[in-house]
């Protein structure tokens, strides 16, 4: 299977130009370190990693992962302007001058900082479309890394790129009946890797709402990192949750003493890392098992936002290889 990675396209250029739009415009890939080649353009790979340890400088970790450990055909996801793009990786490889003419009588460094870039083919994907996975993945900190992703999820995202690329206003139509009778095909494990941080959310408060509490709205803070929100009942209880995603795990103990400060009040947590659940209870600690989640989605496929019931859908299609409707 194909590479998954990250990329953020901001290298170390003036502010009046902007790399990442130059990128877009001219299909590549791009990162900075442009400095070596100031005075000589390397003609391939083995040049340009000779003129930069004759410089005396390490191979830049960014610089090996897009030219060297990237391969044609896989996959680059970047989030800039608030907009979600898919890349396809091509095999060209391009340094300093060479990347673009317009930067032929510039000095690369002062303007643009485009160092070294890689062909590619673009495409703008709505974020109704990107799993919880890459949205978690494109907001890491590193310039560049890998996503891990499944089989399935390759080929998912190869999908939306096939028919984004064909029609950039692209929609599938959604047969809410058949989602409702097929949601049942899907595992948790496919299921969580489909949803963002914030459908996690909706699902455990939806969830906790079929058990009778009642959602406080004014309590949905992202400042409050303990707790994502708070809950009451008719019986005068309170319930503070919090819900992580990706590999954290939510330990019952490390709540033990929020718990304690009042018999009133109750801890939920959520993550799709359930490892510490099987620690001794704690009580007023409770946490909740992905097969009640489970249960609850497939019962109350309603009860999701459209966004996710359209990924849930595409899912679905391309898991039975399908496109009838699509």
């Amino acid at each position: 299977m194909q590479t998954t990675w990250k990329l953020t396209i901001k290298p170390n250029g003036d502010k009046s130009t902007d790399a990442f739009k130059l990128c877009k415009e001219k299909g590549l890939l791009g990162v900075g370190w442009s400095l070596f080649y100031e005075k000589e353009i390397p003609k391939d790979l083995e040049d340009a990693k000779k003129i930069v340890g004759g410089l005396n400088h390490k191979w830049p970790s960014p610089v090996k992962y897009l030219m060297e450990d990237m391969k044609p055909g896989d996959h680059v996801w970047i989030h800039q302007g608030g907009l979600y793009h898919l890349c396809k990786a091509d095999s060209d490889l391009l340094f300093g001058q060479a990347i673009d003419d317009k930067l032929k009588d510039k000095t690369i460094y002062d303007e643009y900082d485009l160092g070294h870039a890689r062909r590619a083919e673009w495409v703008e994907v709505p974020e109704k479309y990107v799993s919880g996975k890459i949205q978690r993945g494109t907001i890491a900190q590193r310039m560049i890394q890998r996503i891990i992703v499944t089989e399935s999820e390759f080929e998912y995202h190869s999908y939306l790129f096939d028919k984004l690329s064909n029609d950039q206003n692209w929609k599938p139509v959604i047969d809410n009946i058949e989602l409702k009778n097929r949601i049942y095909e899907i595992n948790a494990n496919d299921f969580f890797g489909i949803i963002t941080p914030d459908d996690a959310e909706d699902i455990v408060a939806a969830y906790l709402q079929s058990l009778n509490w009642v959602l406080i709205k004014s309590t949905c803070f992202r400042s409050k990192s303990k707790f994502e929100f708070s809950m009451i009942n008719k019986k005068k209880e309170t319930c503070l949750v919090q819900v992580k995603t990706g590999d954290i795990r939510l330990n019952p103990e490390s709540y033990r003493q929020d718990a304690a400060k009042n018999a009133n009040t109750k801890i939920y947590l959520f993550s799709f890392n359930t490892e510490l659940y099987g620690k001794p209870p704690v009580p007023g600690v409770i946490p909740i098992e992905h097969d009640k989640i489970m249960d609850f989605v497939k019962k109350n496929v309603w009860a999701l936002t459209p966004a996710l019931r359209l990924r849930l859908w595409l899912t679905l299609a391309k898991k039975e290889g399908n496109d009838r409707r699509l």
